[in-house]
C-alpha cells in the first residue's frame, strides 16, 4: 500500500509541474521570450500586433543599411511576396546576411518598424539538394 501512495504522489507532482510550466510558458511576460508567434508580414499590417513575434522573408535587393557609428546595427527590407517591412536590427549578423537572402527575424513591431533582436538566415538551398540524392554521393573520395 505504502508503494501505491508513492506512484499516486509521483503522478501528482508530475501533472503539476506540467501544469506549472504550461502556466507559465503562456503567460510569461513579453520581455521573456517564452512562446513567439510566427506570422506572415501580410497578417501583421491586417493585425496590430503588439506582442513578440517572429516573422520570414527574403532581404530586398538593394535594401542593407549599415549604421556608421555603430556596424552591429543594420537596417534591411523584409520582403514577401509585393509586401515589404522596414526592419532595424542590432546584433551580430549571420554569414549568409546578404540582398536576396531568407531570413526569419524576431522581435517587436512598433511605429511602422519592426524592431528585430533575432536574425537568422535559413541554410542554402544549394546545400540541401546534394544530400537528398543519395546517387550524387562519390563514396570512392571517402579515405579512411
Amino acid at each position: 500500500m505504502v508503494s501505491q501512495n508513492k506512484f499516486f504522489i509521483a503522478i501528482i507532482g508530475l501533472v503539476f509541474v506540467v501544469g506549472l510550466w504550461i502556466w507559465w510558458a503562456t503567460e510569461n511576460p513579453n520581455h521573456e521570450q517564452a512562446l513567439v508567434k510566427f506570422l506572415s508580414v501580410e497578417q501583421l499590417f491586417k493585425d496590430n500586433q503588439n506582442d513578440r513575434i517572429r516573422l520570414g522573408g527574403l532581404v530586398a535587393d538593394k535594401s542593407i543599411k549599415l549604421d556608421d557609428n555603430n556596424y552591429l546595427s543594420c537596417n534591411f527590407d523584409l520582403q514577401e511576396g509585393e509586401l515589404i517591412l522596414p526592419i532595424h536590427f542590432v546584433g551580430v549578423r549571420p554569414d549568409l546576411f546578404k540582398n536576396g537572402a531568407e531570413v526569419i527575424v524576431e522581435g517587436l513591431y512598433v511605429n511602422g518598424i519592426f524592431e528585430a533582436d533575432i536574425l537568422q538566415t535559413k541554410c542554402a538551398s544549394r546545400f540541401e539538394g546534394d544530400l537528398r540524392d543519395a546517387e550524387s554521393y562519390n563514396l570512392d573520395e571517402v579515405s579512411i
